[in-house]
């Protein structure tokens, strides 16, 4: 049977949206949970499943040779309306998993643990989730083990929406702060263009060589990789 929805499904779906994180490539550091996961808990497939509004995407997988699969067939979506681990030691005998497309097919999933990947603001978006071919039951020690590692697949979510953000800030301020020269170099060409006294062009002119000084060294430090390594002394002259 299929999941029923969460009960704040919008807000769950915005929160994973947040991330920005469906149809990336794979990256190492999920691959290496997943693996752990699997050798810990001595199943054939762990998954990182992030359920959108229609499928069960995987950020990384071990065993398992699909990338995504119909939120029908998601056994994650009930493990989204737990506070828990949902661990089902026989699927064909749970009445959520009995009739499931993944459970019933020649080398099915007899056996689903799944650990909610949980977002600060308490909204699950998916799960860290260990399945098997042959019934089976987690030790205490592998049902911490998981959500353990889960709690690292959201360290890792959360560092990467971070440093998004960060850069989208960093690209709103240099936005600005262009905008913002631009602005005071055609302020000071009107005037100077005005002017006739010879002290106040001079004057004039050594804001704008001023200015235009700003303006290469912001333009220096948007671009460097390593602001520490940006040399001032060609900005510092005139």
């Amino acid at each position: 049977m299929r999941a029923p929805l969460h009960p704040s499904e919008p807000e769950r779906l915005r929160t994973l949206a947040d991330y920005n994180i469906i149809d990336t490539p794979a990256e190492a550091d999920f691959d290496e949970i997943v693996a752990l996961a699997s050798r810990i808990c001595d199943t054939k497939v762990s998954l990182v499943s992030l359920v959108d509004e229609s499928r069960q995407w995987f950020k990384a997988s071990e065993g398992f040779k699909a990338v995504d699969t119909p939120r029908d067939t998601a056994i994650c979506g009930h493990a989204l309306l737990q506070d828990d681990i949902l661990e089902i030691p026989d699927t064909m005998l749970d009445p959520r998993t009995a009739d499931n497309d993944l459970v019933v097919t020649k080398q099915g999933m007899r056996f689903y643990a799944g650990v909610q990947l949980r977002a600060p603001n308490g909204m699950p978006i998916g799960t860290l989730c260990v399945l098997d071919t042959v019934p089976r039951k987690l030790t205490d020690l592998q049902r911490q083990t998981l959500r353990t590692l889960a709690n690292q697949v959201m360290t890792q979510l959360e560092l990467r929406r971070t440093l998004r953000n960060q850069e989208i800030l960093r690209g709103e301020m240099d936005h600005r702060v262009k905008n913002s020269l631009q602005t005071v170099q055609s302020l000071i060409r009107l005037y100077g263009g005005k002017i006739k006294d010879p002290d106040a062009l001079t004057a004039f002119a050594a804001i704008e060589r001023r200015v235009a000084a700003i303006v290469a060294l912001h333009r220096e430090l948007h671009q460097s990789s390593s602001i520490a390594q940006v040399k001032m002394k060609p900005f510092l002259s005139g």
